[in-house]
């Protein structure tokens, strides 16, 4: 039967433990939880409504709802615009 104090010990270490894995894990960054707007979004990329619902449909980008808006991740995007930017390109 455990006693009192090695109740706290065990509960101590659990609880170490269990934190300890917390800290370990990489904290998400504030630019992976931002978001832009349809109209950021067609601002940024210089195209129209038409131009991102096909990119939707096609599945090149993906919308993010909330509640009735549709949101795009900067990180999504971000990635999108560097793959479609070859590295090796230059400005002639």
């Amino acid at each position: 039967m455990l006693q009192k104090e090695d109740l706290k010990e065990v509960i101590a270490e659990v609880l170490e433990t269990m934190v300890g894995k917390n800290l370990l894990k990489e904290p998400v960054s504030a630019a992976s939880t931002e978001y832009y707007t349809r109209d950021e979004l067609c601002t940024r990329l210089h195209i129209t409504y038409t131009t991102l619902w096909r990119m939707e449909k096609r599945g090149d980008i993906q919308a993010h709802k909330i509640g009735r808006r549709n949101l795009y991740s900067k990180q999504e995007v971000d990635a999108l615009i560097s793959k479609s930017i070859p590295a090796n390109s230059t400005n002639q």
